[in-house]
């Protein structure tokens, strides 16, 4: 069996409408949360009824091939904004609108990635893998494929090259949609959380469609 594509940034072309009918030019950006190990996949049902009961879950939205959620009460408690005036656009009849998406698991380690995503580090000598895009396509077609550092010469598979918070692998992912960049962190106390619910450590990052 073909296994899925390590490469995912499946946002639509300019004028395209998104699966919630949103215009794709307005991409602010979205927060990812996914296991500190790209390989290890929680029971996610378990994960979605902890994250309802910490409120940061609100009601089920109806969206085709993968879960979602409109924020819940307690989704400002978890999260830390930047800025003394926070605005979260929950209207979801004015255009995009901040949600949280839980897509399918994959069955390898993927890689999420967008515009504002810059070239991996090696954790070794800290040298950056340029032309890293054209290796995608391989990467998606040979899961276990390791890279070799151009520097050092060291090789060590993609997920544990340094992509900062501007990208990462995983297997499951929770979206929050409409954050940009930076602009609102996770506290502690969802991480804890996080681990409470799956047994498992998280980590983060953001991407721009």
């Amino acid at each position: 069996m073909k296994p899925d594509p390590l490469y995912v940034n499946d946002s639509p072309m300019p004028g395209d409408l998104d699966t919630h009918g949103q215009d794709a030019r307005l991409h602010t950006g979205r927060l990812i949360l996914t296991p500190a190990d790209p390989h290890r996949v929680p029971d996610v049902d378990l994960l979605i009824e902890g994250l309802r009961q910490s409120g940061f879950l609100g009601e089920p939205l109806s969206v085709r091939g993968e879960r979602a959620f409109a924020i819940g009460p307690g989704f400002l408690s978890l999260l830390t904004f930047a800025g003394c005036a926070v605005q979260i656009r929950d209207n979801r009849n004015a255009g995009r609108f901040s949600h949280i998406r839980v897509p399918p698991v994959s069955p390898y380690p993927r890689l999420m990635v967008g515009r504002n995503t810059r070239s991996p580090r090696c954790v070794g000598c800290r040298a950056p893998l340029s032309g890293w895009r054209e290796l995608v396509d391989h990467w998606a077609t040979h899961p276990h494929a390791g890279v070799r550092c151009p520097s050092c010469a060291e090789t060590r598979p993609p997920w544990l090259w340094d992509w900062k918070q501007q990208g990462g692998f995983g297997r499951v992912f929770v979206c929050v949609e409409e954050v940009f960049p930076g602009e609102a962190v996770p506290t502690p106390a969802f991480f804890e959380q996080l681990i409470r619910v799956s047994g498992i450590g998280w980590r983060h990052f953001y991407i721009q469609d």
